[in-house]
């Protein structure tokens, strides 16, 4: 005993640490703000960008009006390129744009000239089209570790008979543009951060009143009779349809069965209760002496194998009952002529003690296939081989027909014995209700008429013709409603 105490110590700390199932409006509030705060994550990068674009438009005018101030600073005299630039106009540019400001200028070789040495040289690419009436190129680069943003000129200087082109470039440290690009994005994210909250709430609301249909579902179920399996008639919307339709579909399958159970319990009360009374009372008799007692076990065998045909005839309803909705098997097939000379050589013994004339009749050389359970099919005419060995009378004749009718297989299983009257057709598919409560037990048609049902076929039982050969009697026939396989 003591060493079962961990083991419900540790059960018990399992279910504690047990997580409880995410609700169906919390999964969908965070996938909804996952994918909002996913699409303002991409929105803030892109306006951050394209704020960074504009302000670069911006600013760049200035460098470019810096390029061009350096540019007409610079002459070609004695043969050599000059350049009298005062730095107190760059100062100017730094005071406005209050950011760090160097330039270079190079030769007509695009060697250095003047300028900060340390400022990489342009690579002499200058676009078609730019947004400035001159031949200018704006680029990020390095300068002493430090991203700038470059302007470089193509200036013309006169040397003579014409003009040669010097480069100028001036770059401006980000400090600004990012500063300003910055300010911009705190702005956005203010209101987005209150959109996202706000919204957040409208979801949460929304998924909330939406969810309505799911509770007042819930509540129906659980406020039902907990013995009731009635179909659900709470309006759902089209998502909960199929549910609602799925619920409805198990309570069905799960009412079929029940009353399968109950009708078989109630069945097997009332006929098993007639046959076993009259076994006691048999016993009695003969333990009494009442009866001689090979009387005595002739009458009990004839009990028993009453009983026992009743129980196997129950046992074969109650099998039946259980593939009802189920649906027909795809690769399951049958052949009835073959069928039909398995049920003749398991009959024989039957046939033989009654000296009866069995026929088959079948299209030569033809095999009849169709789809289905073939042992609910065997079940079938075995119960109607058994009825037609049962009614005709010693030295009549009985026999299976098998022939095709269109796009329908139909067999028959026909006898020479009394046939049937209006009043056993009245009651010809009651459980019980046998013609002759000595020989059967009124549950054989009953199997054979489910059997049809769960296979979708038709049973038909009729007197035979009396032009047909042999005395007159009945003939049932099954008709398939199938296309054979």
């Amino acid at each position: 005993m003591p060493k079962a105490a961990p083991s419900l110590s540790l059960n018990s700390k399992w279910n504690n640490t047990r997580q409880p199932p995410i609700s169906i409006r919390r999964r969908l509030t965070l996938w909804i703000l996952a994918a909002l705060v996913t699409f303002l994550v991409i929105d803030t990068t892109v306006i951050y960008q394209n704020t960074l674009q504009s302000i670069n438009v911006a600013y760049d005018r200035t460098l470019l009006a810096s390029a061009r101030a350096i540019g007409d600073t610079i002459r070609f005299e004695d043969g050599k390129l000059t350049s009298s630039l005062p730095y107190a106009t760059l100062e100017v540019f730094e005071a406005v744009t209050r950011g760090r400001i160097v330039y270079r200028v190079g030769d007509f070789d695009g060697k250095f000239l003047t300028g900060y040495p340390e400022l990489p040289p342009h690579d002499g690419v200058f676009p078609k089209r730019t947004a400035y009436a001159a031949l200018a190129a704006f680029y990020e680069d390095k300068f002493e570790n430090e991203s700038v943003r470059v302007a470089a000129l193509l200036q013309p200087v006169y040397v003579g008979p014409g003009y040669r082109m010097v480069t100028v470039q001036v770059a401006e440290t980000l400090e600004l543009r990012r500063a300003l690009a910055q300010q911009a994005l705190i702005s956005t994210l203010d209101r987005q951060v209150i959109f996202l909250m706000v919204l957040s709430t409208l979801i949460w609301w929304l998924i909330a009143r939406g969810m309505r249909p799911v509770s007042a579902l819930r509540r129906e179920l659980l406020e039902r009779d907990p013995d009731s399996l009635a179909p659900l008639t709470t309006p759902a919307p089209r998502e909960l349809k199929p549910i609602v339709e799925a619920l409805n579909e198990v309570m069905a399958r799960l009412k079929r069965v029940l009353d399968n159970q109950q009708r078989f319990v109630r069945d097997a009360s009332h006929q098993l209760r007639t046959p076993l009374a009259v076994l006691k009372a048999q016993v009695q008799n003969a333990q009494r002496g009442h009866v001689p007692p090979q009387v005595a076990l002739d009458e009990l065998a004839i009990s028993v194998d009453r009983a026992t045909r009743i129980a196997n005839q129950m046992l074969a309803i109650a099998k039946v009952a259980q593939l009802d909705g189920m649906p027909e098997p795809v690769n399951e097939t049958t052949d009835l002529v073959v069928l039909a000379r398995d049920l003749a050589v398991e009959c024989s013994p039957l046939i033989a003690d009654k000296h009866l004339d069995f026929a088959l009749d079948a299209p030569d050389g033809e095999s009849l296939v169709f789809r289905g359970h073939e042992w609910l099919i065997r079940e079938l005419f075995r119960n109607l081989m058994s009825n037609a060995i049962r009614h005709t009378p010693r030295g009549g004749s009985l026999g299976i027909d098998i022939r095709p009718i269109g796009q329908t297989l139909a067999m028959s299983v026909w006898d020479s014995g009394s046939g049937l009257d209006r009043e056993r057709q009245a009651k010809l598919f009651e459980p019980f209700s046998s013609g002759d409560p000595n020989t059967g037990s009124g549950l054989g048609l009953v199997i054979c008429r489910d059997i049809c049902t769960s296979i979708g076929a038709k049973l038909t039982l009729v007197n035979r013709d009396p032009d047909e050969p042999g005395q007159p009697g009945l003939r049932a026939t099954v008709s398939f409603m199938q296309k054979p396989a």
